[in-house]
């Protein structure tokens, strides 16, 4: 091969080379503009009581629930578990373009008793955040897990079990070492009966916070934390502020759509 058509075909492998980079680029922008938005339920009950004291802000019923994962699938989305949202942060996987991800707080036995079959039937991933004091206990007759509800459901591979600390109280106002210690104390115990973590997560109770306690948490190894209502935007996304929305009773599949559209 001549000079000239060396020359010319490096010239038309740079421009190829070129052409793919900036292809590689646009859809990597297109990816980090990816919504992900984060569901948050609590307690679920088959018969509405007539009165509430939080207004319906945290029960739901198992039927609503299933609607909303159903019209949620109809509508293109793909739940993903936190493990997976952190490995997309790292590079180390990429988003589906429609991501959502299901959470519960406080470890309730009817997440076990009512949602957990939802999940097997549809092959939802979700997380449950637990009050690791409350496990295996009954209070103000409300049944929470046990230690073998949320065994079996890890063991599934569709459920993760993370911290919502060791009581559920507003960890604002607590000294910032007491709740470095009590979220630390609270994996202990959430290891010594489900296995090792190597992701560990929290979700404030209340979404109740200070700079110094995400700080303080983060610089313990807690690796996402979760405070706010919203929802994240993968451009900016920051591990240390997770936002979610949190679903009162009986909000339907298509009001979840158009709450996550809107933004």
């Amino acid at each position: 091969m001549n000079k000239k058509n060396l020359l010319l075909l490096l010239v038309f492998i740079m421009v190829i080379i070129s052409i793919l980079l900036i292809i590689s680029k646009y859809f990597h922008n297109e990816k980090d503009d990816i919504k992900v938005p984060i569901l948050l339920y609590h307690n679920f009950v088959t018969v509405i009581p007539e009165t509430d004291p939080d207004n319906y802000n945290y029960i739901n019923t198992p039927e609503s629930f299933e609607e909303n994962i159903k019209v949620i699938i109809e509508n293109g989305y793909t739940p993903i578990s936190i493990k997976e949202l952190y490995d997309a942060y790292n590079g180390k996987i990429e988003l589906p373009t429609k991501p959502i991800l299901i959470t519960f707080d406080d470890g309730y036995y009817s997440n076990y008793e009512y949602v957990y079959p939802i999940l097997r039937k549809y092959k939802v991933k979700a997380s449950i955040f637990i009050v690791t004091n409350n496990i295996g206990k009954e209070i103000n007759n409300i049944k929470y897990l046990s230690w073998d509800n949320c065994l079996e459901m890890q063991n599934s591979g569709l459920v993760e079990i993370y911290s919502h600390g060791t009581r559920h109280i507003f960890y604002n106002k607590v000294p910032v070492r007491e709740i470095r210690d009590d979220v630390l104390e609270s994996y202990k115990i959430i290891e010594n009966n489900l296995g090792k973590k190597d992701l560990k997560v929290f979700a404030y109770p209340y979404g109740a916070y200070t700079n110094e306690t995400v700080r303080a948490l983060h610089n313990n190894g807690i690796a996402m934390q979760f405070y706010d209502i919203g929802i994240n935007n993968f451009n900016n996304f920051d591990k240390n502020f997770i936002k979610r929305i949190n679903i009162p009773c009986e909000m339907t599949g298509r009001e979840i759509i158009e709450e996550i559209e809107k933004e």
